[in-house]
Parts: C-alpha cells; structure tokens; sequence
C-alpha cells in the first residue's frame, strides 16, 4: 500500500523527536524509507525551523528537534492542520531546542 506524503512525513519526525540528535541516514534506517525522500523532509524541516543542525562536517549533518518538531508531529497525528502547529507560540520564547529545554 502507498503511503501519503503525510504519512511519510510522521514517520521521519516520530524518528526525529525520538532523540536528541539524528541524521538523515538514522531515518532513512529506521523509516525504511527511501534516501531521497527522507534528505528532501530533511531539508524542508531545516528550512521551516523544525530542526536544527546540531553538527556538520562537510556535507554530513547531524540535526536536534526543536520545539516545532513535537508540535508539527502532534498536528500530524492528530490530523489537523500541519502548518498551523508552526504557526503558533513556541512555548518558551527562550529556546527553541528540544534539547536545552530538557535540562533546564
């Protein structure tokens, strides 16, 4: 079965916000998703703010969610509205990575 391009986009941010930091390659292993899918979701979230590189050497690229990431992911599950979910408030106007929220 086919899957949408929603569905698809679940899947690598349910990988995404699963850890603290990941790389394309992690996804496309975990998702069995094919390579080019998972750079271009990659390179969409980058561009939109809901990752954050958090390590680049050259062309390789290790990426840490930001708050954006569980929203757009909740948003998905839940079916409504992605873009919605980056248009609201982050949470804290401080910090936008999953990560340092963690330890504060």
């Amino acid at each position: 079965m086919s899957q949408t391009a929603r569905e698809r986009l679940k899947e690598v941010l349910e990988v995404i916000v699963s850890k603290e930091l990941v790389s394309p390659g992690d996804a496309v292993v975990e998702t069995g998703l094919p390579r080019y899918l998972v750079l271009a979701a990659f390179q969409c979230l980058e561009a939109l703010g809901v990752i954050e590189p958090a390590f680049v050497k050259g062309s390789y690229k290790v990426y840490t969610p930001t708050i954006y990431a569980k929203k757009l992911l909740k948003a998905l599950e839940s079916g409504e509205k992605p873009i919605l979910a980056l248009l609201s408030e982050p949470a804290s106007s401080v910090s936008t990575t999953l990560s340092s929220e963690a330890t504060t």
